[in-house]
């Protein structure tokens, strides 16, 4: 378009020298008559003309966007068989879960698909496995999961496998997250997102000695000074804290270590476990 406008402008610009001279000379008969430079309209309408283009090219994305949804979405496509998925298997198996989990993370880990997650939890006292079923939106998003296998979630590389529902299973559950045991809702209650539920008892086994524990699942607005004032609400006294940052862009992984002086203290600070930190529920895990 410049190129457009330019050429229009040297038109104009010859055409106000050209009338000048005809002034000078004496050769204009009507100075009022005269006509508006060449292309001042045409360079309206191209304006417009761009204008709907560039409209309309938006329009277009956004309805191939919405198209491509849709399409994804269709329980028609569900189970179809695709690359990497030729049975179209939509539930799958994971392992050597980090036990600070929860659902908003497994999620972000698989894309943002999954649909259903059920916790494999101890039936008695809630005690979380580590491991977990979860469904996903469709075919093409569970192979997309199972390619992920290896791939580490805190610190921890991941099992991914197909995992067929059997027959006379009831798959996906009514519920969207199911953690069972007693102490986590109660055999199939919700537990609000975090596997095994809060508290110690949704945490693995103690290391003997332990004085560090992870904390995941935190605000970006965290800094030292919060995190050892919520940890001194019990009495837990913070010897050093290390937060986590991607390597690529130095953002903050909203996850990361603190080290307590003693390991009575590291217990303390452990019942903290899901308790409410800047608007989120803290995740805490014991770690060597």
């Amino acid at each position: 378009s410049n190129a457009y406008d330019d050429s229009d402008k040297k038109s104009g610009k010859k055409q106000k020298s050209e009338h000048a001279q005809n002034n000078v000379n004496g050769d204009d008969d009507n100075d009022d008559d005269e006509p508006p430079m060449e292309g001042d309209a045409d360079n309206d309408d191209y304006g417009d003309d761009v204008e709907e283009d560039e409209a309309a090219d938006q329009d277009g994305a956004a309805t191939n966007k919405d198209d491509n949804n849709a399409e994804e979405d269709d329980p028609a496509n569900k189970n179809k068989s695709v690359k990497g998925n030729p049975t179209g298997v939509t539930r799958l198996f994971l392992g050597n879960l980090p036990f600070a989990v929860d659902e908003s993370s497994l999620n972000d880990f698989l894309g943002g698909y999954m649909t259903h997650v059920k916790w494999i939890t101890d039936k008695e006292t809630g005690r979380f496995y580590g491991s977990a079923f979860v469904e996903m939106r469709n075919s093409k998003d569970a192979a997309g999961a199972v390619a992920k296998a290896g791939t580490e979630l805190m610190g921890r590389p991941i099992k991914i496998n197909f995992a067929e529902a059997r027959s006379g299973d009831i798959w996906p559950p009514k519920q969207r997250v199911i953690t069972g045991g007693k102490q986590a809702g109660g055999g199939g209650g919700g537990g609000g997102g975090q596997a095994g539920g809060y508290g110690t008892k949704a945490m693995s086994e103690k290391p003997e000695g332990c004085t560090k524990l992870f904390i995941g699942n935190l605000s970006y607005d965290i800094d030292d000074d919060a995190i050892t004032k919520f940890f001194a609400s019990v009495d837990a006294e913070l010897k050093a804290v290390r937060w986590l940052h991607h390597k690529d862009s130095g953002d903050f992984k909203g996850v990361g270590f603190v080290e307590f002086w003693n390991t009575e203290a590291c217990e303390k600070g452990a019942t903290l476990n899901g308790k409410n930190l800047l608007g989120r529920p803290i995740r805490i895990d014991w770690t060597d």
